[in-house]
């Protein structure tokens, strides 16, 4: 028995101010309502975790996301991610169920890939020092 994968995406994004807040939702609005009719989109929701402003959308196929991601409220929305963001952090992977939003943060600080912004381990990020890394000296 085969099973039907959907390509689930997950996006965490911390504005740097309150205008670049109100800024921000204006162009995410834009870009959000623009998913949901999308075709291929099966389920797009926002919500936040502390000061980050979070998506979960579920796409039928990579291709169906690839087409709204390179959209052009989508794209807009991306080229206000340096001006008006801190720190962004995206995943997206195959499975054949929807996380509720309480896992979607879980695998987002955990697998997360960091787009804009340091590390930070208040967002999940492991953060290597020099000190941290140890060398092998052989023949001493």
């Amino acid at each position: 028995m085969t099973t039907d994968m959907n390509l689930v995406s997950i996006t965490g994004f911390v504005t740097k101010d309150l205008l670049s807040t109100i800024k921000f939702l204006y162009y995410t609005s834009r870009a959000f309502k623009s998913a949901q009719i999308a075709e291929g989109n099966i389920s797009s929701t926002t919500f936040k975790d502390a000061d980050i402003f979070m998506t979960l959308t579920v796409w039928e196929d990579k291709e169906s996301m690839r087409k709204f991601y390179l959209g052009g409220e989508h794209r807009e929305a991306m080229r206000q991610t340096k001006p008006l963001g801190l720190y962004a952090k995206v995943h997206s992977y195959l499975t054949d169920e929807v996380p509720t939003t309480e896992e979607a943060i879980k695998i987002w600080r955990n697998d997360g890939r960091i787009v804009h912004g340091e590390p930070d381990p208040k967002y999940g990020d492991e953060i290597v020092s020099d000190e941290d890394v140890s060398t092998e000296c052989i023949g001493v």
